[in-house]
């Protein structure tokens, strides 16, 4: 996959020396994931005067969540979006999120879950709100959004991020084979929301191979669940067994490996 090796970090006009500290950490763990890292005065330069002179993807340090740019007008900041509601009407009023019902699990289950495509991190969080006794591991394989997103989602949800283990890269067959459930929601081959952070994903990173990724994960998953746009040809490909959601473009398959019952004999040592 060609991902983005290099990246200027610097921070908000007005800055401090806590802002500096944490532009320091935040090279430092960028650096330990093999990305050349430039630290850049702000001054007062605009995002757009940055991008005038170098399209070297920018991130900006400060005392709320990091956030980076490909370009002057594509950021990319983790944020809730719908989660927030979904996650509300689960509390309030008992209304189980498609992704979870199609799992058909307990609550309260303790499961291991993988997300093999934590992208921007909004199902990763939903699950992990919901299943609140599973552990999960979430695998993200741009290095950038790797880091700006494990980042919010630690600052944003601090007692989410004590049940998520973060990985930086593709999703090991020895993890797949350990988990309960896997998930992967390959960034759909249709049109999606322009105004989302995932049609900045869109636009910004090169086309993946789905069929091939796919194939992998059905090789080592017990159960793999699939997000997918309604026409794409992966459900029928691999042979899920479908959700038909009819008020939105992305459906939820399954598909349970022929080679033992998922659930008949949970996990209680997770991976490391």
């Amino acid at each position: 996959m060609n991902t983005a090796t290099k990246v200027r970090i610097t921070s908000p006009v007005k800055t401090d020396d806590v802002i500096f500290s944490h532009i320091e950490q935040a090279a430092g763990k960028l650096r330990a994931i093999g990305v050349e890292v430039e630290i850049v005065t702000r001054g007062k330069k605009t995002i757009r005067d940055f991008f005038r002179v170098d399209a070297t993807p920018l991130i900006v340090i400060s005392h709320q969540l990091p956030q980076l740019y490909f370009d002057s007008d594509s950021k990319i900041v983790y944020h809730e979006n719908t989660t927030r509601f979904k996650i509300k009407a689960f509390e309030r009023r008992h209304e189980m999120p498609p992704l979870i019902d199609i799992m058909q699990v307990e609550t309260s289950d303790r499961l291991t879950i993988v997300d093999s495509t934590m992208g921007m991190g909004n199902d990763l969080v939903l699950m992990a709100s919901v299943l609140t006794q599973s552990h999960f591991h979430a695998f993200e394989r741009h290095p950038l959004i790797y880091f700006v997103i494990s980042e919010g989602i630690g600052q944003h949800h601090p007692a989410l991020q004590e049940r998520i283990v973060f990985h930086y890269g593709t999703a090991d067959a020895e993890c797949l084979q350990a988990a309960d459930i896997v998930y992967a929601d390959p960034m759909f081959e249709e049109t999606i929301d322009q105004q989302s952070g995932m049609a900045v994903l869109h636009r910004v990173l090169p086309e993946s191979r789905n069929e091939d990724f796919i194939r992998y994960l059905v090789k080592y998953s017990r159960c793999l669940i699939l997000k997918a746009h309604f026409r794409s040809p992966l459900f029928e490909r691999f042979d899920f067994d479908v959700k038909v959601r009819k008020s939105t473009k992305s459906h939820f398959g399954i598909k349970k490996s022929r080679r033992s019952d998922l659930f008949s004999d949970h996990h209680t040592d997770h991976i490391s």
